[in-house]
């Protein structure tokens, strides 16, 4: 048997010489340019063999008896999902993570294709039963062979399954990604956004490797061949506009702890009725102010969330007594005075520092001495051992925008620049990737 390491793995020979199961024999090998060990392990193979294939045996009665996904806590599916992934890493070869790295982008674009042959709507029609290839091909769009090629990706990806020659059955993933579902709409607004991520070695060569910080020159402009932001750019697209709101709307509805529900909003937004408690600032199409609303009835005052006008335009459904929606551009000024809090919920993470300060001056001048400002944001962990997620929207931040996903630390420091003092940062165990920043006026 043998066992592929990185080569400056630093140890790992001398730890196994020295262990009494393993007799060991390397060789520095390379291929593809990675250098690795192979390590032979001698004089064992039975118990190895035999060790593995009872891991497999075990693995798989675990798998067969694994509680359906709504029923599993995320804390204890997180760390299963971590030892996976630890195991995972453990046994692949460099030329199999090369391969995956190399490979893994044709996911979403696959996906996309799929989705505009029509095909997630035609199993979604026909509620998820088996369809043969004939009959997926009078419900999509496209020639038979490239239908049979797609529906393979598909297959060998799990979002369907060949039940018999040329018979397929949907996964509960393939009757999300319908085109008029909000998982639909991420792949579309993720695949839109494949274009930039593909020039961010072209941006950076040409940039010098220099950390971008001009909201208006990221790598988006590059790639779109555009002077305007991405917020001026969408508007002009009503279509991308629109999956881009339900993205967002969406995400705040998995966002994890929410946050009213960390931050103690009876003791702190008491107000007399003809006062404005709440101004949800950026607060898109009105989730977060309708859902504190529903979950806090009893809450005095008046309630206002403020957005661009394209997207207060997108606002389908009522927002409730005592809402209302205020168009409104950050960085010209806060039209509602004095008001009880001023929140903003992942708006700031779309921002490099500079109009990030301008738009938080911005609410500064329209505060009142009892005012307090809630930064409802990501926060990124210090160091570089972080969840892969969290340094991947972090490219994203800095690729669209020249922003960042900021840790506690570079939260703080930009509230004290614009003045502010943090006076708490309020935190839930079962959620350590958001915090609200409670300041007031320095």
């Amino acid at each position: 048997g043998c066992v592929y390491l990185i080569a400056d793995s630093r140890g790992i020979r001398r730890s196994l010489a020295r262990c009494s199961v393993f007799t060991v024999k390397a060789k520095i090998l390379t291929e593809h340019g990675v250098r690795y060990i192979k390590l032979h392990l001698l004089g064992t193979l039975s118990t190895m063999t035999t060790s593995l294939s009872d891991l497999t045996s075990s693995l798989n009665s675990a798998l067969a008896n694994l509680p359906a996904p709504e029923n599993i806590k995320d804390e204890e599916r997180m760390q299963l999902l971590g030892v996976i992934g630890q195991l995972q890493a453990a046994l692949e070869t460099p030329v199999q993570i090369i391969q995956k790295h190399c490979f893994s982008h044709y996911g979403i674009a696959g996906i996309r294709v799929a989705q505009g042959m029509g095909i997630f709507d035609a199993f979604i029609t026909s509620n998820g039963s088996e369809m043969t290839l004939a009959e997926l091909s009078s419900k999509t769009k496209g020639d038979m062979e490239l239908l049979k090629r797609i529906l393979r990706f598909l297959c060998s990806h799990n979002i369907c399954k060949e039940t018999s020659t040329e018979t397929y059955q949907p996964s509960q993933i393939a009757m999300l990604y319908g085109t008029s579902s909000v998982p639909g709409d991420m792949i579309k607004h993720f695949h839109t956004n494949m274009q930039i991520t593909s020039k961010l070695f072209d941006y950076f060569e040409e940039k010098g490797y220099k950390n971008p910080s001009d909201a208006y020159d990221a790598p988006f402009q590059l790639a779109y061949q555009t002077n305007e932001h991405y917020f001026e750019w969408l508007s002009k697209k009503p279509a991308v506009q629109s999956v881009f709101n339900s993205v967002m709307t969406e995400s705040k509805r998995h966002y994890g702890v929410e946050w009213f529900e960390i931050f103690p909003v009876l003791d702190k937004l008491q107000v007399p009725p003809e006062r404005v408690a709440f101004v949800d600032v950026g607060g898109g199409v009105g989730h977060d102010v309708t859902a504190l609303k529903t979950r806090f009835p009893q809450l005095p005052g008046k309630y206002i969330v403020q957005d661009l006008p394209q997207v207060i335009d997108d606002i389908k459904e009522p927002l409730g007594e005592g809402i209302s929606a205020v168009k409104i551009n950050m960085f010209e000024g806060q039209p509602i005075q004095g008001a009880k809090a001023y929140h903003m919920r992942t708006v700031l993470h779309d921002w490099p520092d500079k109009p990030a300060l301008e738009a938080l001056r911005h609410i500064r001048k329209a505060m009142a001495s009892d005012s307090i400002l809630l930064i409802n944001e990501h926060v990124m962990p210090e160091g570089a051992n972080v969840p892969p997620l969290s340094a991947t929207l972090d490219l994203h931040m800095m690729e669209v925008f020249s922003a960042l996903e900021r840790t506690e630390k570079q939260w703080v420091d930009l509230l004290e620049k614009a003045e502010f003092k943090v006076t708490q940062v309020w935190r839930s165990d079962a959620d350590f990737r958001t915090a609200v920043f409670e300041a007031t006026l320095a």
